[in-house]
């Protein structure tokens, strides 16, 4: 009997897998259109002559020379507000899900499952076409300065399991993809059910509820760094529909915070400061590097040397409301839910001009 189950549970978990992959590979086969590109995220420095712009100088600092400026005086410099509304948003994506019913699956239980979460972004601001890479133009089989039509939704596919513990507690863990990206994301969970075993008198008639946290964090690009720390309160009450069928309506609150910090980032990245200078080591002395190659007004070619940056650390707080409805049937689990920001989140957030967000998740799984 067991073992009849648990191959029923796999082959629903495989079927469940299969339907997610057919929505995901269409928009996979053009991955990396949206992968993060923090180097565009520049603020272009004051009284640049009309056609150029920081990046060009680097290229060409000649034409500043010709036109008695100084190259040096014109290096990239982040743009901190940009990437940290970027972060901001990408961080609700993959956050934490606290998609599960305020009880636990039991000492003996144990649930795996497929997760599909769908989070809304705010594609028609700047930081989006130029924070993500786009498509290549066939023709010319070149890169585009920026991404002309970013996805309006962030797509996270995730492989999630769930064991229950003694005493109420339950772990669980979640790797997946952002999709079309090079993104992966991956974290675990803790929950206590408050009132778990205590169910029958007046207590059987209260709903569960359970408190929990959650970590994401999210790996594959090294120019920078993102990490979120949910906090929820939830509940939820099954309400028997059949002998070995259930619906479990869940509500509950989560307090999120979002961890954004960036490594040194190349702001012109198709640019060799190396070979520009014609490097020849340091000066002992300065600790300058010392150049072979010089400009036309005989000063060294270190120009792009000063357009390598680090962005401000970001700390994001938001509040968001979850709503959620799950279905069993013997070991088939299917749900969905729906998260949103409660509170607008520039009234914590001055810096952030997005629109809220919110999330749609969906997942099918098995549940022994």
């Amino acid at each position: 009997m067991i073992g009849r189950f648990v191959r029923q549970g796999c082959a629903t978990l495989v079927g469940f897998a299969a339907l997610l992959a057919s929505v995901a590979f269409p928009r996979v086969a053009h991955a990396g259109n949206m992968d993060p590109t923090p180097e565009r995220l520049v603020v272009q420095p004051p009284g640049l002559p009309p056609g150029q712009t920081c990046q060009s100088v680097a290229r060409d600092p000649g034409a500043l020379v010709s036109a008695g400026l100084r190259p040096q005086d014109f290096p990239c410099r982040p743009d901190n507000p940009a990437f940290a509304n970027l972060v901001s948003e990408l961080g609700f994506a993959i956050a934490p899900s606290a998609f599960t019913p305020a009880r636990t699956t039991g000492v003996g239980g144990f649930q795996m499952s497929v997760e599909a979460s769908y989070t809304r972004i705010s594609s028609d601001r700047s930081y989006w076409h130029l924070g993500t890479r786009g498509q290549k133009d066939s023709s010319t089989n070149t890169q585009s300065i920026v991404n002309a039509s970013p996805d309006s939704l962030i797509q996270v596919y995730a492989l999630k399991v769930r064991k229950g513990l003694p005493y109420g507690f339950e772990l669980a863990g979640s790797f997946g993809f952002i999709a079309n990206t090079e993104l992966w994301v991956g974290g675990g969970d803790v929950r206590w059910a408050m009132l778990e075993g205590f169910r029958t008198g007046v207590l059987g008639y209260l709903p569960d509820v359970s408190i929990g946290g959650g970590v994401r964090t999210v790996v594959g690009d090294s120019r920078f760094y993102l990490t979120t720390v949910g906090i929820d309160v939830k509940a939820s009450k099954p309400i028997p529909i059949a002998d070995s069928s259930q619906l479990i309506p869940s509500i509950g609150y989560q307090r999120l915070i979002i961890y954004g910090d960036s490594n040194v980032v190349d702001s012109t990245p198709n640019v060799d400061a190396l070979r520009e200078c014609g490097y020849n080591g340091i000066d002992p002395a300065s600790g300058a590097p010392i150049c072979r190659n010089n400009l036309p007004n005989g000063q060294p070619n270190t120009v792009d040397f000063a357009n390598t940056f680090t962005f401000q650390k970001v700390r994001v707080h938001r509040n968001r409301g979850l709503v959620s409805l799950h279905y069993r049937y013997e070991i088939l689990w299917l749900g969905s839910q729906f998260s949103f920001d409660i509170t607008d989140p520039k009234d914590e957030n001055p810096f952030l001009v997005g629109n809220r967000q919110w999330t749609l998740s969906f997942e099918g799984g098995v549940f022994f």
